[in-house]
């Protein structure tokens, strides 16, 4: 185990540690969970959605839908905790492709450090939701296109990568997009081998709509960032701000990719321009939405790689270490490894319905329980949007109000949950108005709504109180 090999195992077993010792929130993959479960059971793809009473029915164009079996597979198979190893795994590939990537260019300790930072930047990024898959498969076509001058035959998998990513995540358009910075970077130096990464992106097109929703999976993708509704209301859709942890770590890479372009230019060394268009149009992803931080903390390492190179002294040839540093090395990966599997939620007692103990954040078990056992496909529950996915898959009996899925409810049912959410007579008269016949309440975020429904609403009774919430049933 070389100082080299080892650095490169530190980008794989950091993270994978980091991801199993973070809460898991089921915010965007309850629901999924759900859907899959749903999938699983009657053999066909869900097209219609089963969830809400503001949109019950309606067209849902399902993108996500691989991810969701996927999640119910193993959920169904190892629980909550399985999930955890799935994570773990999911985002230790993301980050080891990055620094793959990067080798092209950057010895092993130099790759695995930028691959690290780009971890860093965006680690909020990084639940388990149907995106993390979509970073891992980015990440692989960003690698596979790094060497496509060594190894040229790789470029024939990106089409199979893209036909995975269109059925797991709407971010697929990204590798044709990819995929022509490299042709076209290709063209300009006259390089060999055009022909096959022109078919490569011919058939990345053609397996982008091999879904079952065909080629409506593009106007899916490309709808999501510029719905109103989502970025109104989904503060991970909003502005980048530098002020929140996540903007802060953004902006200084940016600053700091600046920093390095601008250091190689001074030495005299040339700025490729497609590159730079590159990396200004993951940056301006990731200034539209904290949520495309995650394109540029991927790509970023990899498009930078080669200016990175260019600020570092020539490389010295490997010297042989001493045997005794070779056997630390192997202990530091051996005791990563093994406090990996060590703290892996799967030892941890927990609950057939939350999973092990302390595991899952936006999961309120008491609340999920009881509305469990009162609502049934004939009531209408409203709750609060990021409770809604946990209560689809724990208390699926009675439909919610709105969910994870903004671009699915209608409009006037996010203006109806917003005046809901304010509290006072106008939500009461709203409630009136929807028929609703059971509200859930999160008083640390809607003391408002908790407070009329105690005070003014006559019509409303506590039926159940815990730390997490209230909740609150229709008088018959």
């Amino acid at each position: 185990m070389t100082r080299e090999r080892l650095w490169l195992a530190l980008a794989i077993l950091l993270p994978a540690l980091a991801a199993t010792i973070a809460p898991m929130s089921t915010v965007d993959l309850a629901y999924q969970v759900r859907a899959g479960e749903l999938m699983l059971a009657s053999g066909a793809v869900l097209r219609a959605d089963p969830f809400t009473f503001t949109a019950f029915g309606e067209p849902w164009l399902n993108q996500q839908w691989g991810a969701g079996v996927l999640f119910a597979l193993v959920q169904g198979a190892a629980g909550w905790g399985g999930l955890v190893v799935l994570w773990a795994v999911l985002v230790a590939s993301a980050v080891g492709l990055v620094a793959v990537g990067a080798m092209r260019w950057l010895g092993p300790r130099p790759a695995a450090l930028v691959a690290l930072a780009g971890f860093v930047v965006g680690i909020a990024s990084l639940g388990l939701r149907a995106q993390l898959f979509g970073v891992v498969l980015f990440a692989a076509v960003l690698a596979i296109l790094a060497w496509r001058g060594r190894r040229p035959r790789l470029v024939w998998v990106i089409p199979l990568l893209v036909l995975v990513w269109a059925n797991f995540h709407g971010s697929f358009f990204l590798s044709p997009a990819a995929v022509t910075i490299a042709l076209v970077e290709d063209l300009v130096a006259r390089r060999s081998g055009l022909r096959p990464l022109l078919a490569v992106l011919a058939l990345s097109l053609v397996a982008s709509c091999v879904t079952p929703f065909g080629p409506a999976v593009w106007e899916y993708a490309l709808g999501i960032a510029t719905n109103g509704e989502i970025t109104r209301l989904i503060t991970e859709w909003q502005r980048t701000s530098p002020l929140s942890v996540t903007g802060a770590l953004f902006y200084a890479s940016v600053a700091g990719a600046i920093a390095a372009m601008v250091a190689v230019r001074r030495q005299g060394a040339p700025l490729p321009v497609l590159t730079l268009g590159w990396l200004a149009g993951l940056a301006l992803v990731g200034a539209y939405a904290e949520r495309g931080v995650a394109w540029w903390a991927f790509g970023a390492p990899v498009a930078l790689a080669q200016t990175v190179a260019a600020l570092l002294p020539p490389a010295r040839a490997p010297r042989a270490e001493r045997r005794v540093l070779l056997r630390l090395n192997a202990v530091v990966v051996v005791v990563l490894g093994l406090a990996v599997v060590a703290v892996q939620p799967l030892w941890r007692a927990g609950d057939a319905l939350s999973g092990p103990s302390g595991l899952l954040r936006d999961a309120p078990a008491g609340l999920a329980r009881v509305l469990a056992g009162l609502a049934g496909p004939s009531d209408r529950v409203v709750a609060p949007q990021p409770w809604a996915s946990w209560f689809e898959w724990a208390a699926p009996g009675g439909p919610v109000m709105v969910d994870s899925r903004v671009e699915v409810v209608p409009a006037s049912a996010w203006a109806d949950y917003t005046t809901i959410a304010a509290g006072g007579p106008t939500a009461l008269a709203a409630l009136d108005r929807l028929a609703a016949t059971i509200v859930v309440v999160d008083p640390a975020t809607q003391s408002a709504l908790d407070i009329a429904l105690r005070t003014l609403g006559s019509a409303w009774r506590l039926s159940y109180e815990d730390a997490d919430g209230a909740l609150f049933t229709r008088q018959r």
